[in-house]
């Protein structure tokens, strides 16, 4: 019996142990899959954090390049407004002047104008006083013309008085 118990005891300790040698390959075949899967993790972690890195350095790439995107447009912005003042500007002071030039000219033109009626008055009023001479410069040539008969008609009765007389004169000593 003795003998029996230790072969019982021998088998249980031998299926025990094959049990355990069971267990441990187990174990140890789950902790060398767990080890497996913690590198794939782990590269998987050093993969996404590589990747992690380049966007953010891309990120980081992209915002620099924003900025100088936005002063760049904040520069253009600014100096297209100021072309557009100084073109507003310019175009004021064009019609300023313009609008000067013009009231000018039209005073000028006024001024003109007015001098051109006076002129034509004056004009009108030589001409009238022109006509008024030449009437009274032809009477007067037809008074003279007048006269110098008168004056000729009496000369010659003058002169034919004298001859009277001298004859007279000579018929009474």
């Amino acid at each position: 019996m003795a003998a029996e118990e230790v072969l019982q005891g021998a088998d249980h300790y031998k299926s025990e142990i094959e049990r355990l040698t069971r267990e441990l390959s187990e174990t140890t075949h789950e902790k060398i899959q767990a080890a497996e899967y913690g590198l794939v993790v782990l590269e998987e972690k050093l993969t996404l954090k590589q990747q992690y890195d380049e966007l953010e350095a891309e990120y980081d790439g992209l915002k620099q390049e924003l900025e100088q995107l936005k002063e760049a447009f904040g520069q253009s912005f600014s100096v297209h407004r100021k072309v557009a003042e100084d073109g507003e500007t310019r175009e004021e002071t064009l019609l300023q002047e313009s609008a000067s030039k013009e009231a000018y000219y039209l005073g000028k033109i006024l001024e003109m104008q007015n001098e051109l009626k006076q002129s034509r008055a004056v004009v009108t009023n030589v001409q009238a006083e022109n006509e008024r001479l030449t009437a009274i410069v032809q009477d007067l040539k037809e008074k003279k013309t007048q006269t110098l008969s008168d004056s000729h008609s009496l000369t010659m009765d003058f002169l034919c008085l004298n001859m009277e007389i001298a004859s007279n004169a000579q018929h009474f000593p």
